[in-house]
């Protein structure tokens, strides 16, 4: 990746519905060169998808994070993560350092529903145990990385 890529993907970050047309425009370069980019970072796995922000909040949900300790055993966290993955409410999986395995922040349709996903999590196997917080404000909730 160059630093045109990175322009690229800047303008995408910050409109992710802009013309190839406008960035070429923008950044100096043809809409072709752009379009071969954008398609190169694609097929990379740079690019993964497209999508609209939403203000989760404003519509009621509930932010939950869980960390999750797996039983000792041969790929039980990549198990458990595939398994947490799967599950609608679940927004973000990752494998972590420290005393657990796993942090998985969800999404719920109020704090009932972060009851029954609580449940949920704790009914898959391989979870040894786990410790869940709900999220009261959020100050910062954004993809949008420094490049």
């Amino acid at each position: 990746m160059d630093a045109l890529d990175k322009k690229i993907l800047r303008e995408l970050q910050t409109d992710s519905r802009i013309s190839f047309t406008k960035i070429a425009e923008k950044i100096g370069i043809s809409t072709a060169t752009v379009s071969d980019r954008v398609k190169r970072l694609t097929k990379e796995g740079i690019i993964c998808g497209y999508t609209a922000l939403i203000n989760t909040s404003k519509l009621g949900m509930v932010t939950l994070i869980t960390k999750i300790k797996t039983t000792q055993g041969y790929n039980s966290i990549q198990e458990v993560g595939e398994a947490v993955a799967g599950m609608a409410e679940t927004c973000c999986v990752h494998h972590v350092t420290g005393d657990f395995d796993l942090i998985v922040i969800s999404k719920c349709m109020g704090y009932d529903e972060c009851g029954i996903v609580i449940q949920k999590l704790k009914e898959i196997e391989g979870v040894r145990s786990m410790d869940a917080q709900l999220v009261l404000k959020t100050l910062k909730e954004e993809l949008k990385i420094e490049l």
